[in-house]
């Protein structure tokens, strides 16, 4: 027996004790005036066999199979309503349990530079003859899957298993001067369409092994790659019709893919990304809802807002082996720039190295929210910014300066909107919902650009272990 099912029971208890000799009263009271108005008293019952005997009502047939399902899903659903539970720091009714398929496909091939400019992902590199455009691009997909279960109704515990898939590569052309794409002809005279493209294919290939680098990898590809592992619980201490707050922490297992440090795009060699942060890590979120405004079950507009903090550890990573030439000092003069000796080292002597630090350190975001539910329909609408401090770095002097003039690896903060709409199957006796998100990044610096970013959300509810 559940406590809402005592206190209703000691409830409807007191109310009959409280009735009960109100009603004695008024049927004292009716035979008092019956007698003096001199009304004829009613016949007492009929005793003995000539009496008509009344038949009891035949008892009911329990319900049964999908009758016996939709009353289930209305019971419970009067239940959880009573709950009253809205916004961003509500919890799973006690004893329920749920599952959630997060899916999410973006497209990068832009990135926010320092000046919160948009151009390439990565900066041009300056060769003889122009600029040369490594053209990275790239699209992807990720798929979270969520288990989470109700242990008080205001205290939950959560499980997350991320994957993702990533198709990645570079398409270099040369730029002049002007930083648009080189022209040229073909043999017979004719204007080449992919004379830029040829021309990049060229300087990638005679003058990054010039300059000391390894020629990168021209394409990755990869599906279902495990990411970074998360559990913790949800609290939500304080709750009001108007007004609630939740705190959610959270621990992060080193179980997502670094890139081969000899094909990594924030090291320069390569087009892959990391699928974590490949240490452990921690993080809170703390929650606060406000209701505007609620008529009955129809509409519920609430206002959220959500302030996450996250620390990853200090780790160790391997350093790339592939720098097997030393840069052409005539080539690096040709520049007539002092700095660039900084961001083309020699860095053969890697391969003789062991492995440097990397602490992720800290990452802070904020989002806040306009939600509206219309009946079974919810709409929002959500504005929110992401910060990530410039990882630290132990190593190498000149591996360091390489990377940090790469510009990928400083911090960063990206500024995006978010559009969303969701239905519940509720009133087909189906117990799932589905959320649909719409998101575009409006501004940036020293952050990548992520176009067409679709995600749709999944989620079903179980009761488990429920009393």
């Amino acid at each position: 027996m559940t406590m809402r099912t005592t206190t209703t029971i000691l409830a409807l208890s007191v109310l009959l004790l409280a009735a009960a000799p109100a009603t004695a009263q008024m049927s004292t009271g009716k035979g008092i005036t019956d007698a003096i108005e001199g009304k004829k008293a009613e016949a007492p019952p009929c005793v003995g066999p000539d009496c008509p005997v009344e038949l009891a009502p035949a008892p009911k047939a329990p319900a049964t199979g999908w009758k016996r399902w939709t009353n289930f899903i209305d019971r419970e659903l009067d239940a959880v309503g009573k709950a009253d539970l809205y916004g961003v720091t509500s919890q799973m009714p006690k004893g329920y349990a749920s599952i959630k398929w997060d899916y999410v496909q973006i497209k990068a091939g832009r990135r926010y530079n320092d000046k919160h400019e948009i151009g390439p992902v990565m900066a041009p590199i300056t060769v003889p003859g122009g600029k040369l455009d490594t053209g990275l691009q790239g699209h992807g997909a990720g798929h979270v899957f969520q288990a989470s279960y109700g242990i008080t109704g205001n205290f939950d515990w959560y499980f997350e298993l991320p994957y993702q898939s990533m198709h990645t590569s570079f398409n270099p052309k040369l730029l002049g001067a002007d930083g648009k794409p080189v022209k040229g002809n073909n043999p017979d005279g004719t204007p080449d369409p992919d004379y830029a493209m040829k021309e990049g294919f060229r300087a990638l290939y005679k003058f990054l092994p010039a300059l000391g680098r390894p020629v990168p990898q021209l394409k990755y590809d990869a599906d279902w790659v495990l990411g970074d592992i998360n559990t913790g619980f949800s609290w939500n201490p304080w709750r009001t019709p108007r007004m609630s707050a939740a705190l959610t922490c959270r621990v992060f297992f080193p179980t997502g893919r670094v890139a081969n440090p000899n094909s990594s795009l924030t090291l320069g060699t390569g087009p892959e990304l990391d699928t974590g942060i490949g240490g452990w890590a921690v993080g809170f979120t703390q929650g606060y809802d406000l209701r505007l405004f609620k008529y009955s079950y129809w509409i519920d507009i609430v206002a959220s807002s959500e302030f996450s903090l996250s620390y990853g550890f200090e780790q160790r990573r391997s350093y790339p082996t592939n720098f097997t030439t030393q840069p052409d000092r005539k080539v690096l003069q040709a520049f007539n720039d002092p700095t660039v000796y900084s961001s083309f080292p020699d860095l053969r002597h890697l391969k003789d190295l062991d492995s440097f630090k990397y602490t992720p350190g800290f990452g802070l975001s904020w989002t806040a929210q306009l939600a509206v539910q219309v009946a079974l329909l919810g709409f929002n609408f959500a504005y929110g910014v992401s910060h990530s401090q410039e990882p630290e770095l132990k190593g190498d002097y000149y591996f360091i300066q390489m990377a940090k003039s790469l510009q990928l690896l400083g911090q960063n903060t990206t500024h995006a909107i978010q559009l969303g709409a969701s239905i519940s199957l509720m009133p087909l006796y189906i117990p799932v919902n589905f959320a649909f998100s719409w998101r575009k990044v409006v501004d940036g610096y020293n952050a990548l650009v992520f176009d067409d970013y679709w995600n749709v959300v999944i989620k079903t509810y179980i009761p488990l272990f429920r009393k």
